[in-house]
């Protein structure tokens, strides 16, 4: 038997085969004895299954868990609009002094920067020498 065939005949047992295969299935069935003892086993053990089903019973009424919803909404809706101001924590302070000192710390890396060597020269009295080698392809320039 195919895997195809043993997947039609477990729907076939539950019940969810379509209509167009069932005649398919049947003959199957019939012709073959391994396929109808599956199906028998399978319709037992879904029988089995259905009938040990545990059922729960609830002693309650619906309208009293309704009314104990409704109840629970009511009081959390009361107290919602009879909720007290936040009071201010002892460390919300730090909400805002952590974004201040990165503005801080950006700051001082801005005025602290060291300026570019042209700005020093062109602001003091230096000397510069400059040599140059073509056959070696390289320009060295020496600031004093």
């Amino acid at each position: 038997m195919s895997d195809d065939q043993l997947l039609e005949i477990m729907a076939y047992a539950d019940g969810e085969l379509a209509a167009n295969r069932k005649v398919g299935v049947e003959q199957l069935l019939s012709s073959n004895p391994s396929a109808a003892v599956l199906h028998r086993e399978l319709a037992g053990i879904r029988t089995l299954a259905r009938s040990h089903e545990p059922t729960g019973q609830i002693a309650d009424t619906r309208e009293f868990y309704w009314s104990q919803i409704q109840r629970r909404i009511a009081a959390e809706e009361s107290a919602a609009n009879h909720k007290s101001p936040a009071r201010s924590s002892p460390l919300n302070w730090l909400r805002w002094l952590v974004p201040a000192l990165g503005v801080a710390a950006v700051a001082l890396i801005a005025v602290f920067q060291p300026r570019p060597v042209a700005a020093v020269i062109a602001g003091s009295e230096a000397s510069a020498m400059t040599f140059t080698s073509d056959s070696d392809g390289v320009t060295i320039r020496w600031i004093n």
